[in-house]
């Protein structure tokens, strides 16, 4: 025996009409995994180039290693890790470390 339970969400955006995003939501849910997860990349992308483009734009006048760390904190969370990926790519010649 088969039930069939529809489940009514909530609209999700304010500027897209129900049915279009249920349209959406649904050609999402059919898609193969390989195709969720290149989406899923591409939007982390698209979102970690806007938050760089974003500090760079609102930063303008820092050095680029303050810009770094700054991105590197946004992503990561911690000051010290932040702090050591940016140690890291000075020692790879990657940054120069503008404060010597």
């Amino acid at each position: 025996m088969f039930i069939n339970i529809q489940i009514i969400m909530k609209t999700l955006s304010f500027d897209t009409h129900p049915k279009a995003e249920q349209f959406h939501i649904e050609l999402i849910r059919k898609a193969p995994i390989s195709k969720r997860l290149q989406m899923v990349n591409s939007l982390i992308k698209t979102t970690r180039r806007l938050s760089w483009r974003g500090i760079c734009e609102r930063y303008a006048n820092e050095t680029q290693e303050a810009r770094i760390k700054r991105f590197i904190l946004l992503l990561y969370g911690e000051e010290i890790l932040a702090q050591r990926v940016t140690d890291l790519l000075v020692k790879k010649g990657i940054l120069c470390n503008e404060s010597s």
